[in-house]
């Protein structure tokens, strides 16, 4: 029983995994509520969840805080493009009928699946804007097959939150970290494809990065 409850024991660290997704999921939400916040939220909860929640390096706060500030404006740029974008398709969703309806909302899709992709490459990569809308463009239609699955986690997660915070006040706890871990075993596997060797990882005095990402 001791070694069940140690630090060290499997249970105590899944415990302390589940703790490190909610708070990473509070900390989120609180950064978020601002709403022109909200890209640069996704890109420090993307990357928190990987290095801190995968890679057990750093702490959520620590880390979720240097991406925020480090990405702010370039993320902060994308968001208010996807928002403007999503307003409106949405807007002509609510105005428009019959086939047109289906071409507006496949337009939706499509912005949603790009950005799914462009917050985890700024996450990730030192790119200009215009670089990382052009990489997603063509991440999203090479890996197909796993855009539409996490096109559903983003669009599910949003649903769970909007739907299901009155009703059940602990969901904001693990939604946002949660669903971030499990698209990030999608993403993680795209992004290997496109990082550098490990032993190129080095800064301008050539001593070696920590690739954290890479392991």
């Amino acid at each position: 029983m001791r070694e069940m409850f140690s630090s060290d024991s499997k249970l105590m660290k899944a415990l302390s995994k589940l703790f490190d997704i909610g708070y990473l999921s509070i900390v989120f939400i609180l950064f978020s509520l601002p709403v022109v916040t909200i890209g640069a939220s996704l890109t420090a909860l993307y990357y928190t969840t990987v290095k801190v929640i995968r890679r057990d390096r750093g702490y959520v706060f620590h880390e979720f805080l240097h991406s925020f500030k480090t990405n702010f404006w370039a993320a902060t740029k994308l968001w208010i493009v996807e928002l403007v974008l999503m307003l409106l398709l949405a807007y002509n969703l609510y105005v428009v009928e019959g086939f047109v309806t289906g071409i507006y909302l496949a337009m939706a899709i499509l912005v949603i699946a790009m950005y799914c992709y462009a917050y985890p490459i700024l996450s990730r990569f030192v790119l200009n804007n215009t670089k990382i809308v052009k990489m997603s463009i063509i991440l999203m239609i090479k890996h197909l097959y796993f855009t539409i699955p996490m096109v559903v986690i983003v669009v599910g997660s949003a649903v769970l939150l909007v739907l299901l915070v009155p009703f059940m006040p602990i969901v904001p706890l693990l939604v946002p970290g949660l669903s971030s871990l499990i698209y990030s075993f999608m993403m993680e596997w795209i992004m290997k494809k496109y990082m550098p060797k490990t032993e190129d990882n080095k800064n301008e005095d050539g001593e070696a990065i920590d690739a954290w990402y890479n392991e």
